[in-house]
């Protein structure tokens, strides 16, 4: 069992303790940080019930992701839908489930980037702050947040790392962590998606797949600190701040900040 606690649920953690700039830190069982729940367990269904006293699951995947694997109906729990990106945008979804080996699919991704997943995913990362769908899911994101719940709330998009990666760091930037810590928040997807990497590879060596293939699994299975880098770089570049970033582009105002901190940390 990973170190999450969950039998089936990999990439899914507690973004409790993580400390501020001002010396505070996250509650514990508030806000959690997730891939998709479909192939969740009973016991990892009881876990975020009964531990986590879960009461609200947003969901940032489209239509089509949600379609091939539906959350897991939670007594209790409301489910909202907020999704970031358009239906026809999936190279930035490009994560696969590891009950789910689809070579032709990675393989068409690889080929798509051309063979350089790295560089690509770092020009694709910035995107999410502009495009327009995930300007509005990363606003209704935050605005659900600011509505108070005696319980947790679970946000999760396909492995949790890319489209949650994002939305992780803004949620952090907003509490008032450092880039350092976001840096390495985001960097623990790769322990917890490690088995998944493994076993893509080894299926890929097994079944003979050019080897030009299984050298960008790493780049496209798990991430790099390249990738959330290339987001903060274009956050100070262009807004200096993350709060600077969520109040112009997100309509975030200095009242609301101050009652996300009142509200997530100790």
């Amino acid at each position: 069992m990973k170190l999450s606690g969950f039998e089936k649920l990999s990439n899914t953690r507690d973004l409790g303790g993580i400390m501020t700039n001002d010396g505070k830190t996250i509650k514990y069982k508030k806000l959690i940080r997730s891939g998709r729940l479909y192939f969740a367990s009973e016991y990892d269904r009881n876990k975020l019930l009964n531990d986590y006293s879960l009461k609200r699951i947003l969901d940032f995947r489209n239509d089509n992701e949600i379609l091939k694997t539906p959350d897991p109906t939670l007594q209790g729990v409301e489910y909202i839908r907020c999704p970031i990106l358009k239906e026809h945008t999936q190279v930035i979804t490009k994560e696969k489930n590891i009950h789910e080996v689809d070579f032709e699919y990675m393989k068409h991704i690889i080929e798509l980037m051309d063979f350089n997943v790295e560089q690509s995913t770092i020009e694709e990362y910035p995107q999410l702050l502009q495009d327009e769908h995930s300007i509005l899911g990363y606003k209704k994101f935050i605005d659900i947040l600011l509505d108070d719940v005696h319980g947790s709330t679970l946000y999760h998009c396909s492995a949790g790392k890319d489209r949650v990666g994002v939305g992780t760091l803004l949620i952090l930037g907003l509490l008032g962590v450092s880039d350092e810590i976001i840096i390495d928040d985001y960097l623990k997807t790769n322990y917890y998606l490690s088995e998944r990497l493994n076993y893509y590879t080894q299926k890929a060596t097994e079944q003979n797949l050019d080897k030009k293939y299984i050298e960008q699994f790493s780049s496209l299975c798990c991430v790099k600190e390249s990738y959330i880098q290339a987001v903060l770089n274009n956050i100070h570049a262009n807004y200096g701040t993350i709060e600077s970033y969520a109040k112009i582009c997100l309509g975030i105002t200095q009242e609301d900040i101050e009652k996300l901190k009142q509200l997530y940390l100790e």
